[in-house]
């Protein structure tokens, strides 16, 4: 009998703690990842952390130790079988004197088990509700047919590049928006963190939102690092279903699509791409490779190069200085080729959270990040001018996009940027040989990118239109200037019948069968 009870109390306890834990993480996510998409949550969580700097797991930790001690002990206590006084208070009513028991209370300490479990579903049940799994869930069971009546296969149009293929250099810039630019230039904040991006963005080609300096919206699909190089690529948002946890190390990602790399290869381009992480993480060596067949450049890279050791690692792998003064190498080993060239990099300073601030950097401003970001201006400005001073550079067009929004604490944004700013992801183009149409003003988020990047090096797209992006140096409409921003979002947030058969091709047919077993 003994033994029965002290199962009880052990079940009842784990049940507690498993309620604790999710209480704790839906809390903390509610906080820090409010502008993140369940979509995105799902996809790492189904498709592995691999790579991701200790930084994030142990500020992840840090600062849910203490709501976990208080969120299991306030569980705990009406079921501990403390020895207090039985009535702990006492009400006259009528002259009538009226004791009732308090915690520890003695009927729930019997059913211990029973209350446990009803702590559980509710914690379950205020998951699901405060992370918007209902609406993902909602989204699943409907299908639109918004990519189905737009997506333009670049293999059935004409795409014509110029007599001299150019060179094109493309930086993502991690987490890169608009808000850390002063308000007076279109940006969010109060002061300059970033001048060198602004002139930047003055100075060369910006397609804006706005008529100041602006950018592309966020819309659903995009809004992480992988789903951010799918759009800007491929025309097209980053849809893995949540069964599919194996999908990132499918040999034929996005197998249907036809993207960026796909063009440059049957070009005869040399193409390289360049993280300062381990590439594997979120499926982008798998994609890089299977679009493109590129030379990838990662952490793995350079310490089996010797250029660096296992014990050299910092936060996500190895930190800008060295991805641009590696790129530096790469960039002039590839210019020696008669082949024209295309390289990508994807800086990592400025992930969340706080960023990683090197040593040389500058102590500017009042926050961490700030200081990562006007660093990271500087490291890019210095870059820029160093492939301008290069025999290549004439014929070499160098787009900078953002990835997606900074996933930093909403709390920093709003503490800092004026009420009503609307947070945009950056891009500016240099040295292209057109001129857009208008480049400001206009609605368009990042799939958009996929065929202006395209034009920024002179190809000549029939329809202006690859994937469900549009070529912003036309004059034609996005899809979010055809139907608005919300009515884009909404529609590319449910299912695809024509992106799981077209894009997903077999690769899905098995993650069904995966899901059956």
């Amino acid at each position: 009998m003994k033994k029965n009870k002290i199962l009880l109390s052990i079940s009842a306890i784990t049940l507690l703690f498993i309620t604790t834990i999710i209480l704790t993480a839906t809390i903390y996510i509610n906080i820090n990842f409010a502008h993140q998409s369940v979509d995105e949550m799902i996809y790492y969580l189904f498709n592995g952390f691999g790579g991701s700097p200790t930084d994030v797991f142990t500020n992840a930790i840090a600062q849910s130790l203490i709501p976990i001690i208080f969120i299991l002990l306030f569980l705990l206590i009406p079921i501990l079988p403390l020895k207090i006084r039985e009535n702990v208070m006492e009400v006259t009513l009528k002259s009538k004197i009226i004791k009732f028991t308090l915690f520890p209370n003695k009927y729930l300490y019997k059913y211990r088990l029973l209350y446990a479990s009803l702590m559980l579903l509710l914690s379950l049940v205020v998951c699901y509700k405060l992370l918007g799994i209902n609406e993902y869930y909602s989204r699943l069971t409907n299908y639109s047919t918004i990519i189905d009546d737009n997506y333009v296969n670049g293999q059935d149009i004409s795409i014509t590049f110029p007599k001299e293929k150019r060179n094109l250099i493309i930086l993502y810039l991690e987490s890169a928006e608009n808000t850390l630019i002063s308000k007076e230039l279109g940006g969010g904040w109060g002061y300059s963190v970033t001048p060198e991006l602004e002139n930047i963005a003055l100075q060369n080609i910006n397609f804006s939102n706005t008529d100041k300096i602006g950018g592309a919206l966020p819309i659903a699909g995009t809004g992480w690092t992988a789903g951010g190089l799918v759009a800007t690529t491929s025309g097209i948002p980053l849809k893995i279903p949540v069964n599919g946890n194996d999908y990132t190390s499918s040999d034929n990602f996005l197998g249907g699509a036809y993207t960026l790399g796909d063009i440059l290869h049957d070009e005869g381009y040399n193409l390289e791409v360049m993280f300062g992480s381990d590439a594997n993480f979120g499926g982008r060596s798998n994609y890089y490779t299977r679009h493109g067949n590129y030379k990838i450049f990662d952490l793995n890279t350079a310490i089996k190069d010797g250029k660096m050791s296992e014990d050299d690692q910092v936060w996500w792998g190895f930190d800008d200085t060295h991805l641009f003064n590696w790129a530096k190498e790469e960039i002039t080993e590839l210019s020696r080729s008669e082949k024209p060239f295309s390289i990508s990099l994807l800086t990592a300073n400025t992930h969340f959270p706080d960023g990683y601030l090197e040593s040389d950097a500058e102590n500017l401003f009042e926050h961490q990040y700030e200081n990562v970001f006007a660093y990271s201006s500087k490291q890019l400005s210095e870059f820029i001018t160093w492939l301008q001073q290069q025999e290549f550079y004439n014929n070499t067009t160098v787009v900078i996009v953002g990835d997606h929004l900074s996933m930093q604490d909403p709390e920093f944004f709003n503490s800092n940027m004026y009420g009503g700013y609307e947070r945009t992801i950056y891009n500016a183009i240099i040295n292209s040989p057109v001129e857009p149409v208008n480049s400001k003003n206009r609605l368009f988020t990042a799939l958009d990118m996929f065929p202006t990047i395209l034009a920024s090096i002179g190809v000549e797209i029939e329809g202006n239109r690859l994937g469900i992006g549009t070529n912003l140096f036309s004059n034609r409409k996005t899809i979010v200037e055809e139907i608005g921003i919300t009515n884009a979002d909404q529609e590319l947030a449910k299912n695809s019948k024509f992106y799981y058969d077209s894009i997903l091709q077999d690769d899905y047919l098995e993650l069904l069968k995966k899901s059956k077993k």
